[in-house]
């Protein structure tokens, strides 16, 4: 008999340690991941922030260069591209943070609640092996004693119904516990590469029109108006004197400044990058490459 019960009691034992193991590891790569992955936003969120400096440089200057058209206007156009960039990039840092770091952070609260019911499905057995060796040897020590051994029976059996319900229901948390780590960390997953591919895939196109509008620059007409200017051309100064007063020498300065374009809502650069789907990467390098076969 008390051989039966310490066979029984490894055994649980055993499926204990189990369970315990995949528990602690769960919580401990889940953690590292999740350190990882904050880690990861914070730093895309400083380099958000850096790149909104850059392009308020580069925009500043351009409206402040009282020489070089192309070259004022290049610096217009690029700079509110750049901050274009820098909303899309946002984006990217909101959804991680809710969507990604968030998902992962859940799993702390989910460890501790299992190894809650784990504590105290083991409790429950616990119980039933204190009660069966109570039995054992109750009828051993008074084996006339029928009123003892009747009620050790009673609390024997007692326990072991509490025992099979609490280890039916650890099952059943664990098989869901086990499913659930799977399935979240795929989704996650997925959800992560899903929105660095859609930012970068429309960083792709803005930094694509930013070298093309930067490559737009006119070295020698705006070398041509410095020289304009320094041998003392009366008209050539008049009209560099005048666009520092924001007079109509760029189209970026009479049309659409990028201060008033940084006015567009965060709502409507959310929705373009949700309908960015893998496929438009796909199409964006096909044309790169389509272009420079050409």
């Amino acid at each position: 008999m008390f051989s039966s019960s310490n066979s029984l009691n490894k055994v649980h034992s055993d499926q204990y340690k189990f369970i315990q193991e995949r528990i602690s590891g769960v919580e401990k790569h889940f953690g590292k991941i999740c350190t990882a992955l904050g880690s990861y936003t914070r730093k895309t969120a400083k380099l958000r922030d850096k790149g909104d400096e850059l392009s308020r440089h580069l925009t500043d200057y351009g409206e402040e260069e009282s020489l070089n058209k192309s070259l004022r206007s290049a610096l217009c156009e690029v700079g509110d591209t750049l901050a274009a960039v820098q909303d899309y990039r946002n984006v990217e840092v909101e959804r991680l943070e809710s969507r990604v770091v968030g998902e992962v952070a859940l799993y702390g609260g989910i460890c501790r609640t299992a190894r809650e019911e784990l504590k105290h499905c083991f409790d429950t057995r616990q119980r039933e092996m204190t009660n069966r060796r109570s039995l054992e040897r109750t009828k051993t020590r008074h084996p006339q004693n029928r009123q003892q051994i009747v009620i050790a029976e009673t609390k024997l059996q007692k326990s072991t119904q509490e025992a099979r319900r609490a280890c039916q229901n650890l099952e059943e948390q664990m098989d869901q516990f086990e499913h659930k780590k799977v399935s979240d960390l795929k989704i996650i997953l997925k959800e992560f590469i899903q929105t660095e591919l859609a930012f970068h895939a429309k960083a792709l196109e803005l930094y694509t029109k930013a070298y093309n509008q930067i490559s737009d620059v006119e070295e020698e007409e705006d070398l041509e108006e410095f020289r304009n200017a320094l041998r003392g051309n009366p008209a050539g100064r008049a009209e560099v004197l005048g666009a520092g007063r924001g007079t109509t020498l760029s189209p970026v300065i009479t049309g659409k400044s990028s201060r008033e374009k940084k006015t567009r809502k965060k709502h409507d650069i959310k929705k373009s990058v949700e309908k960015l789907q893998v496929e438009d990467y796909e199409e964006i390098r096909e044309e790169e490459s389509s272009s420079e076969d050409d």
